[in-house]
């Protein structure tokens, strides 16, 4: 039995695992379609959404937007000092904000085309997850060239790399993530800068034939008789 894992986090938990630590463990991240998820111009998607040109808007997506583990609680609740940004969600169920007129929902979305035109018109998009594997969102943001808040959780920091493509706060702190996301708001330079850069990274690491090609390496060490882990 040999273990692959997504993420280094995931990786560490079944090398700690008393039923899994015998064995060898690769860590062999997600593939992305990059043709599907890609940047589009921001001023046009926000005019065709209708929303705003004048304001920052903050995005987080989830699957059950409501799940606790989201973290969307945390979020709320770190924006509620911010007095500027407007929050656009996507996902089944809608997560409440205090005001109203400040959030967006766009419930869930089943197009790939429309949710990359979304992540595009954000300025940031964060996940306040408190525990996840290595999630899709952050790779389909940056591959459509937006900067990444989160906490330093799970496999978040193996994608969100601090001042290269995005910002990390201390995990469950409130007060982290909404100094956090203020200096993201506030460095128009850095969220430019980080934008090539999310979209390099996720083009050179996390592609779908990267992701395939490992697995063929993987296989073909396998075969020759070696079985040794990696990361």
């Amino acid at each position: 039995l040999h273990i692959v894992c997504p993420s280094k986090w995931l990786a560490k938990k079944a090398r700690s695992s008393t039923l899994l630590e015998s064995f060898p463990v690769t860590v062999i991240p997600y593939g992305l379609d990059t043709d599907r998820f890609a940047p589009r111009p921001q001023e046009a998607v926000r005019t065709a959404l209708s929303l705003p040109h004048d304001r920052p808007v903050v995005l987080f997506v989830a699957d059950t937007a409501t799940r606790q583990r989201k973290g969307f609680d945390l979020l709320s609740d770190a924006l509620s000092d911010l007095k500027d940004p407007l929050l656009l969600s996507v996902g089944s169920g809608k997560p409440s904000l205090d005001n109203s007129g400040r959030h967006i929902h766009l419930g869930r979305l089943s197009s790939d085309r429309l949710l990359s035109a979304v992540y595009s018109a954000a300025d940031v998009f964060v996940i306040p997850s408190l525990q996840d594997n290595l999630p899709n969102t952050v790779l389909e943001s940056m591959a459509c060239g937006t900067p990444v808040v989160g906490f330093n959780a799970g496999g978040i920091p193996d994608m969100v790399r601090p001042n290269e493509t995005g910002w990390l706060a201390e995990v469950g702190s409130v007060r982290s993530l909404r100094q956090t996301l203020d200096t993201a708001l506030s460095d128009d330079e850095a969220r430019q800068r980080m934008s090539q850069r999310c979209r390099d990274v996720v083009e050179t690491e996390y592609i779908i034939d990267v992701q395939a090609q490992r697995y063929c390496n993987l296989y073909r060490c396998i075969l020759n008789g070696s079985s040794e882990s990696s990361d």
